[in-house]
């Protein structure tokens, strides 16, 4: 059932899937959103569009889609790249120009000599776009001008273009922060709101604001608040974006992360009113509110590809980062942790697929599937390749999408938070078709490990290690072969320790 060879397999090329037209891929991603925080998982917010698209003729439910990373910047970097984010010193939520010193590890961005999906997109003759929260770098130089953490905006890796925010914002008057406090009201929450504004960067630098110049060409920010629900506004620029490349008649790989549902959570109108009928407390009508503005987004995308007769060869993908927040309404229907945890709620979000195309009846799928194998997804539809022999950790799932296989080629790895020279105490995860191993490294050696069915056992309750010694001991090889093998990436090939730094890795998020 196990094969060692699974968990050292790395993926360079994929051959070519001849394409009668081209695909177009956009991949949506909320912030925080739990795999219960969604109306066909039981979730108490209103979620009609993701429901639909859930059932959805040319759709598939994935029950056991996984985020790369439990929380928002490591997930962010396996979709665009394909790798585990530890491979290249992306330990965990980007900290920015928050932090005065920019050698602490952490705060590494997305390295530039990572090759991304849009830059293989760009490659394919794909146009680009990207729209919401980058959280995998800033967007103007740094104090100290440490080469080692380089301007890493989404103009630098392949995106042509794109309107960002270096992290996460209000899912409401999102730069309120930014502009005196007669120019807008930041929303429910009475203290001030740092400033994070939106950036963006396209062929014609139409955007106005304080112009900055950089790789790719000159940035831009916005001069004026943005008045109302966030996603709304990454709508208006998608719809725009979308409307021109079909116009065009230009494939396009359209990248939509969302700030919600992030901490803050602010809720606009109608769904103030609705939720607070249902008699919810402030909190809770900020967060369903929020969530439910998001599910019109969707649904509005949704109808704008029927709009433009493209929805049959378009790849849509809805997913979330990680799991919900601690300390907030957010839901996992009963799986075990939440955000930064490891356990099934920190890393199990929802996930759907719509692609009439290639989906020709609706299913329920209980493979694994992990937002790392969009890149190698992307790859075998285009007959594009990796430019070297570096490591890929996820896999193309288009066997898993037209129904060929119910197993996963090779399981899906997890470590966090990974201290320096991988020689301290962390987390770690292997999932494979049935089982998983959950535990915790501590100098090199995997202590207080345990096995669990998840086809069984969602809650992880039972460890079942002294049952299958077998199966625990053959996983725990796998395991250790990875990570033997993500450790090399990041201290021989990336050489996320080069850089002196005044202490350690920071452990607070």
């Amino acid at each position: 059932m196990l094969s060692l060879a699974l968990a050292v397999m790395v993926l360079t090329a994929v051959q070519a899937e001849p394409l009668a037209k081209p695909t177009n891929i956009i991949f949506m991603m909320a912030d925080d959103l739990g795999w219960g925080d969604v109306g066909y998982n039981n979730g108490t917010a209103q979620t009609p569009n993701l429901n639909e698209m859930s059932v959805a003729q040319g759709s598939l439910r994935l029950n056991r889609y996984y985020s790369g990373g439990p929380v928002c910047s490591p997930t962010r970097g396996t979709v665009l790249t394909g790798r585990n984010h530890n491979r290249y010193c992306v330990w965990t939520a980007n900290t920015g120009n928050n932090k005065a010193d920019f050698a602490v590890p952490e705060t590494m961005p997305l390295p530039l000599y990572e090759y991304t999906v849009a830059t293989a997109a760009k490659t394919a003759g794909y146009a680009t776009g990207m729209f919401g929260k980058w959280h995998l770098g800033d967007f103007k130089e740094l104090p100290k001008g440490n080469p080692k953490w380089p301007i890493s905006h989404p103009g630098t890796h392949g995106f042509d273009e794109w309107m960002a925010t270096e992290r996460s914002t209000p899912t409401a008057t999102t730069n309120c922060g930014c502009f005196k406090p007669d120019k807008c009201q930041n929303g429910h929450w009475p203290d001030n709101v740092a400033c994070n504004n939106y950036w963006g960067q396209n062929k014609t630098n139409s955007t106005n604001g304080e112009g900055r110049d950089q790789p790719g060409g000159a940035i831009h920010n916005l001069t004026t608040p943005i008045p109302g629900d966030d996603s709304e506004y990454i709508g208006n620029l998608a719809e725009s974006f979308i409307r021109r490349q079909t116009q065009a008649g230009q494939p396009f790989f359209l990248y939509l992360p969302w700030h919600t549902v992030h901490v803050r959570y602010i809720a606009v109108e109608p769904f103030v009113t609705m939720y607070r009928k249902l008699n919810y407390s402030a909190e809770q009508v900020d967060y369903y509110g929020a969530i439910s503005a998001m599910d019109v987004q969707v649904g509005r995308i949704r109808t704008l590809l029927r709009d433009l007769g493209i929805e049959n060869n378009t790849l849509l993908w809805f997913a979330s980062d990680n799991g919900p927040e601690h300390g907030t309404p957010g839901e996992t229907n009963g799986l075990r942790g939440r955000k930064r945890d490891l356990t099934e709620g920190g890393i199990r979000v929802p996930g759907l697929l719509e692609w009439p195309d290639r989906i020709k009846e609706h299913r329920v799928v209980e493979t694994p599937i992990v937002s790392s194998d969009l890149m190698p997804t992307f790859l075998k539809l285009v007959g594009g390749e990796m430019p070297d022999q570096r490591p890929v950790d996820g896999r193309q799932a288009l066997d898993i999408i037209d129904g060929d296989t119910k197993n996963r080629s090779a399981p899906i790895g997890f470590a966090y938070k990974v201290p320096r020279s991988f020689n301290g105490s962390y987390n770690v995860a292997w999932v494979d078709n049935q089982f998983k191993i959950f535990g915790q490294m501590n100098k090199g050696k995997l202590e207080h490990s345990y096995l669990y069915d998840l086809t069984a056992d969602l809650a992880e309750t039972t460890d079942l290690s002294s049952k299958y010694p077998d199966i625990s001991e053959g996983m725990i090889g796998e395991l250790k072969t990875w990570l033997s093998s993500v450790e090399h990436s990041a201290m021989e090939e990336s050489k996320c320790y080069s850089v002196k730094s005044d202490g350690d890795t920071d452990t607070t998020q």
